[in-house]
């Protein structure tokens, strides 16, 4: 399990609630949406568009801390280094980021 860190949310939420629930929001429907995007491309051999997707979904994970920010930004300008165990790897720090980042609103 990843620990997230949420120092850079709560500067940026100023405790407001609705914000918090946006980027919570936001962020689930982003890296689903993208991981699967990326396995696709990664199948199909677009790694142009890998590129891309690797790069839409890094903001995010820096945001929070992931450590999977740092494969991103590696898969965006190395996108032939993408293997289906890294984008799993990615999806599952993913994954627990929601579940910390639900638990800390209270969800």
């Amino acid at each position: 399990m990843v620990k997230i860190d949420f120092t850079y949310l709560e500067v940026l939420s100023e405790d407001d609630e609705d914000f918090k629930d946006e980027f919570i929001e936001t962020f689930e429907s982003t890296y689903v949406s993208l991981v699967r995007k990326m396995r696709e491309e990664l199948a199909s051999g677009n790694m142009d568009q890998l590129s891309k997707s690797a790069h839409q979904l890094k903001p995010s994970a820096k945001m929070i801390s992931l450590p999977c920010a740092e494969t991103l930004e590696d898969i965006q300008y190395h996108p032939e280094n993408a293997t289906e165990e890294l984008l799993t790897d990615i999806h599952d720090q993913c994954e627990d980021a929601l579940k910390q980042l639900k638990d800390w609103i209270g969800r």
